[in-house]
């Protein structure tokens, strides 16, 4: 966790290239669309 998020905090969320660290509802939709998107292909 640490190597990917720099810290020690959590949840850390990784989807589409992104790092989430800590909960933000808006990030995490946004993030789930393109997962969508990219397994439509």
């Amino acid at each position: 966790m640490k190597k990917i998020s720099g810290g020690l905090r959590v949840p850390v969320i990784s989807v589409c290239n992104e790092v989430m660290v800590g909960f933000d509802r808006d990030r995490l939709d946004l993030a789930l669309k393109c997962l969508a998107q990219s397994s439509k292909v």
